[in-house]
Formats: structure tokens, C-alpha cells, sequence
């Protein structure tokens, strides 16, 4: 059917395309910035109500019936609800849930509202035969959101099915019940629409048969997210990127992190990356070291699980046993405390041309060698310079951060976090994010070790988990996570602070962040 345009909306050629991870850290993002869910939540309401007023050519005096779930995807229609019975239409809400079950907050303070308010009819069905087709003017599907996947279980199921088959105008809210937004695929029953309205970008899935199929009509509502919030590494990166261990995790799920760093003349740098490489959730930390290094690392920290190697330094000889305890590692974190003897800088760059492809860290003297060889890397790889390494990076060329990370990224096809008092963090594809987070007393030896730990045990949970790594966004929670864990031992500590505080309060600062509000929950 063809439609004409509905004005505030895009359609979905005119829109940017976020997947669902992307949309629930840049929406916890927006509650950070001071623009909570609650808001959000009434905008994509309203949004919805204004499609449907479109699409009727007016709402006074026309049926409208509401399939809410009991998750944010509900609350959208509710407030749907709300706003069509504002501007006279009859509407019913069908709470597809037991009430007692409506415990998302911002769904339930909508709820709660639209009861006292008296505008709607609100019904409870009393079990999946409660729910059958209706015939209205027009039909909104508010069941399950982007935050569900796979078969469609009761009573969704019978909701779904009477959304498909009720008669009048059926819209979707966000995405058709059933319909997965990231891949386009559609469980048995999934719901089938004539328009759905979905929020801040396009979704994948919904330009994807057979979800496309499914959706009808995408009309893209921007809902008031801030620019900022997908602009900025915050709390919501954390928060939907890095996964919690699931419930039947065991020893290992949590990624395995190899650390490969020391030198006689550094002790100190890649111990300090491993410790924190665990207090980001990495289950275990090995450190392929000089044997007095790795040794003396395994005393300080009994967790830190050495690898020795003989001699006082990195050598090409060394390169293979390397090789062989990264094969059963997630992710590699190469560089501190190496040192810049010839042979080393040959054995980074021997490591890195075999490692070519796997989620690798690469920092400190890494990062040296590395600009010594011209070495070209992968986009799975994260390079951490601070201002002189990236100088060091770009020939000895002077550039402001924003532009020497976006430089060194397209040269050395990598991802990059150029550290400082803002850090900029940019991708090969010219992606580019920033972080505020830190403060001036993480201007200190090794908190540098502690970033490039943390990075390598975010990449190496996504990598254990078999998620796709977004190094670019990966990259960021890092860079979050260590400027608010400096953060917290500012506040407990002062100037007196050092890299081994920030490093004891990374798992606070990951504890945090996953409290952030989030509309939907972790896929299930």
C-alpha cells in the first residue's frame, strides 16, 4: 500500500542504521547525559500516536486497541494509548501480562497514570485464550521490543497472533513482535504489521526479509536521544557491551587475557596490565615475560599466571611459545615494560604480522616498534598511544588529538584511543567517539598498563561470548571504565593516587556502570 508522508518522521533510506546493542547504550547514555528513559519513553509514545493519527487521517472518534507487554516496549504503548485518548479516540489497553508482572518502572509509573487519568479502558487478560483479534480502526502491537529473541512463548505468542489477524490499521511499536531488529529473522507467529514505527535509527532486521516482510511500513521517529550520547563513551557502553557472566558460566567464559610485556628493565608495567585485566572480568591472566619478571609478578599477584621467558627481554626466539600460548587466549595485549632493544622490536613485529586479525592491544613500547616498522595492522586492533607515542606514530608529526587518532587510524588500519585529558578514539572506517571521564592526578606512571589491561579483557569477554568485538565502541567502555575508576580513587585518595588504585577500583567503576539504566534488558 502506498502511503504519503507522515511529517516528523524518516523514512528508512534517510536514516542511520543502529543495531540493538548500539541503541541501548547510546539510550543508557542519554540518562547520563540527563535525559532519563521516562523521557524517552514519552517521546516514542508519542510518536507512535502521531503515526497512527497519520495514517487514519485523524483519531476522533475511532477504536484503537493496545496489545502492551509488561517491558519498556509496553510502556511505549501505553503512552501511545495515552495520547490517542487525548485527541478522542475510544482506546483499549490489553495488558498481555498479569498486572503484578509490570514492574519495569517507567511501563509501570505510564500505567499507573493512564489508569488515574480515566482516558482508557484498561483490560487484563486472563491467559493466552483472553487473547483474540479485534476489529478496530486501528491496532498497536506493544508485546516484546528489540530486547527478545528467538520463539515466541505465552502468552506473547497468542498476543502476536492476534495482532496479525485483528482488522484495522496494525502498527508496531519499534519492531514487530517476533521479529528479530538486528538480523531480520522471524520466529513462528511473529507478528505481521502494516506499519511499524521505530525509534532513533533504522534497524537492521527490519530492511532484512522475512523481517521486512513483517514490518510493512518503517516510519523512524527521532525521540530526543542527544547527539552526545553516542558521541561520548559513558556508562551505557559498558552497561550493554560487556557482557555479564551468564548464570552457567564457568572458568574461562569470562575470556582469557595473555599479557605479553616486562623486560629487565621494567617489572612493574605488565604485571600492573594483567592485575587489571581482571578487574575488568577476565577469568584468567597469563604473562609471557622474562623469567624474573614473570616470576616476580606471580609473587606480588598469585591470580597473574606466568609464562617465562628466558632471558632478560622479548627475542625472536621467543616468538613461537608466544604464538602458542596466544592460541588459547581471547585477546593479546602486547607492549608494556618490553623495552626497545633491536631484537625485541623484530620479535613485536614477527608477533604481530601471525597475530594479524585477532583482537590484539597494542601499547607502549609496542607502539614504538611498531612505528619503527610501519607495521599495518587490522581494525581488531586497539592501539593506546598517549600524545608522544601518537607523534612518534605519525613520522614525528605534531596533530591535535581528534586528528592524530583519525590519522593513525586510517594509516595503520587499526582502531585507536589517543590518550590525554579527553580521549579520542577512533576507528579505520572513520568512526570516532570521545571520553570525559579521568581527572589530572591519572597523569601518572602505569595508568596507561591499567587502559590497555581493561581493553584487552573487554575484547576478550566478547571474544569468548562469540560476539562481533566493535573494537571502536569496545575501545570506548575501556576508556570509560579506567577514567571513572581514576575517578573513585581521586575521591578516596587525592594527588596521592597511583596506577595501582585506578587499577582497585576498575571493578567498582564496572559495577557501576551496569547499573545504568537500560530499557530492555541482555537479549534472551
Amino acid at each position: 500500500m502506498a502511503y504519503g508522508v507522515c511529517p516528523g518522521f524518516r523514512g528508512p533510506g534517510e536514516a542511520l542504521v543502529l543495531d540493538t546493542e548500539d541503541v541501548r547504550a547510546f539510550e543508557a547514555n542519554s540518562a547520563w547525559l540527563g535525559v532519563p528513559l521516562t523521557l524517552l519513553m514519552e517521546n516514542a509514545g508519542r510518536a507512535v500516536a502521531d503515526a497512527v493519527e497519520c495514517r487514519l487521517g485523524g483519531v476522533e472518534g475511532r477504536r484503537v486497541v493496545a496489545f502492551a507487554g509488561r517491558g519498556g516496549n509496553g510502556g511505549d504503548a501505553i503512552v501511545a494509548a495515552r495520547h490517542l485518548a487525548a485527541r478522542g479516540a475510544r482506546v483499549e489497553v490489553v495488558l498481555v501480562y498479569p498486572d503484578q508482572l509490570y514492574t519495569h518502572p517507567d511501563t509501570r509509573l505510564n500505567l499507573d497514570a493512564l489508569r488515574r487519568s480515566g482516558y482508557a479502558r484498561v483490560r487484563v487478560a486472563r491467559g493466552p485464550g483472553d487473547l483474540e483479534p479485534v476489529s478496530a480502526d486501528a491496532v498497536i502491537d506493544g508485546v516484546l521490543g528489540i530486547g527478545v529473541r528467538g520463539r515466541l512463548r505465552e502468552p506473547a505468542a497468542s498476543a502476536a497472533r492476534a495482532v496479525s489477524e485483528s482488522g484495522g490499521l496494525r502498527v508496531a511499536v519499534d519492531v514487530p513482535t517476533g521479529v528479530d531488529p538486528d538480523t531480520g529473522e522471524a520466529a513462528p507467529g511473529a507478528a505481521s504489521v502494516d506499519v511499524t514505527v521505530t525509534f532513533h535509527a533504522m534497524k537492521p532486521g527490519l530492511a532484512r526479509p522475512p523481517g521486512s516482510m513483517h514490518a510493512g511500513e518503517v516510519l523512524v521517529a527521532e525521540v530526543g536521544m542527544p547527539p552526545q550520547a553516542s558521541e561520548l563513551a559513558g556508562p551505557g557502553d559498558v552497561a550493554a557491551r560487556i557482557p555479564p557472566r551468564p548464570r552457567d558460566a564457568h572458568k574461562g567464559v569470562g575470556g582469557r587475557v595473555l599479557v605479553v610485556g616486562g623486560s629487565s628493565l621494567y617489572y612493574g608495567a605488565a604485571a600492573l596490565a594483567a592485575l587489571a585485566a581482571y578487574r575488568a572480568g577476565a577469568d584468567l591472566a597469563f604473562l609471557a615475560a622474562p623469567e624474573r619478571v614473570a616470576v616476580a609478578a606471580a609473587s606480588w599477584s598469585p591470580v597473574i599466571i606466568p609464562r617465562p621467558l628466558e632471558g632478560g627481554r622479548l627475542e625472536a626466539r621467543h616468538v613461537d611459545s608466544v604464538l602458542e600460548e596466544a592460541s588459547r587466549a581471547h585477546a593479546v595485549l602486547v607492549g608494556p615494560g618490553l623495552g626497545l632493544a633491536g631484537e625485541t622490536v623484530e620479535a613485536v613485529g614477527r608477533l604481530l604480522g601471525e597475530l594479524r586479525g585477532r583482537p590484539v592491544v597494542v601499547d607502549a613500547d609496542a607502539l614504538k616498534a611498531v612505528a619503527r616498522l610501519g607495521v599495518s595492522l587490522w581494525p581488531e586492533a586497539i592501539l593506546t598511544p598517549h600524545r608522544g607515542e601518537a607523534r612518534l606514530l605519525l613520522g614525528g608529526e605534531e596533530a591535535e588529538p581528534g586528528e592524530a587518532a583519525r590519522r593513525i587510524a586510517r594509516e595503520y588500519q587499526a582502531t585507536v584511543i589517543v590518550k590525554g585529558p579527553v580521549d579520542h578514539i577512533c576507528s579505520p572506517s572513520g568512526g570516532c567517539r570521545r571520553n570525559t571521564t579521568g581527572v589530572p592526578a591519572m597523569a601518572t606512571g602505569g595508568t596507561g598498563d591499567v587502559l590497555s589491561g581493561v581493553a584487552a579483557a573487554f575484547l576478550a569477554r566478547r571474544a569468548s561470548l562469540g560476539l562481533a568485538l566493535k573494537p571502536l565502541h569496545t575501545a570506548a567502555a575501556a576508556a570509560y571504565t579506567v577514567g571513572r575508576a581514576g575517578e573513585l580513587a581521586y575521591e578516596a585518595l587525592g594527588e596521592g593516587m597511583t596506577a595501582l588504585d585506578v587499577a582497585s577500583k576498575v571493578a567498582a567503576a564496572v559495577e557501576e556502570a551496569r547499573r545504568a539504566p537500560l530499557h530492555c534488558g541482555w537479549p534472551g
